[in-house]
């Protein structure tokens, strides 16, 4: 058995445990603020990384400047505005987009069996586009939860928010 003894001042000691307790604090303070939603999110691939907001979504203005902020120009009024129920449990189209919803951040299994607002704008900007595009927002409680950018035509593509 060893035992080890080492002397510290009562100034070393008293920087240690301040700096304990802020370290400590900081992270509740992170912890509670990540659960309360009240934290921007990062989109990110590996050419952008854009910082929005996906709460306070409340008016028309502001479904735009979240679309904006990920470089999309879209017709001001949107093309659909529909109630949806997310399913309570998932088929595999259900499990399809929602793992593009968990690509992005977001997953809509919190949601399953709430009534969600879907808002559809049409893309103005989308690049080498021979088709419309459109940009889909969910909305829950003045919150995105979920979306995609998708092209009109049959069997055409279906990606996150981010620019491809």
């Amino acid at each position: 058995m060893f035992i080890v003894t080492t002397k510290v001042s009562k100034g070393k000691a008293a920087a240690v445990f301040v700096g304990i307790c802020v370290l400590i604090a900081v992270c509740i303070i992170m912890v509670s603020v990540a659960k309360s939603g009240d934290v921007d999110a990062f989109a990110s691939s590996d050419s952008q990384k854009v910082e929005v907001s996906y709460k306070n979504i409340k008016e028309n203005g502001d479904r735009i400047t979240f679309l904006n902020a990920f470089g999309w120009e879209v017709k001001e009024d949107p093309v659909a505005i529909e109630e949806i129920v997310i399913p309570e449990e998932f088929n595999e189209i259900y499990e399809e987009y929602n793992e593009l919803q968990k690509s992005q951040d977001l997953d809509l299994t919190k949601y399953q069996g709430k009534t969600v607002r879907r808002y559809t704008y049409e893309v103005l900007n989308y690049p080498k586009a021979e088709e419309t595009v459109y940009a889909n927002l969910l909305i829950y409680k003045n919150r995105v939860i979920g979306g995609d950018i998708c092209s009109s035509q049959y069997k055409g593509f279906m990606h996150g928010f981010l620019m491809p």
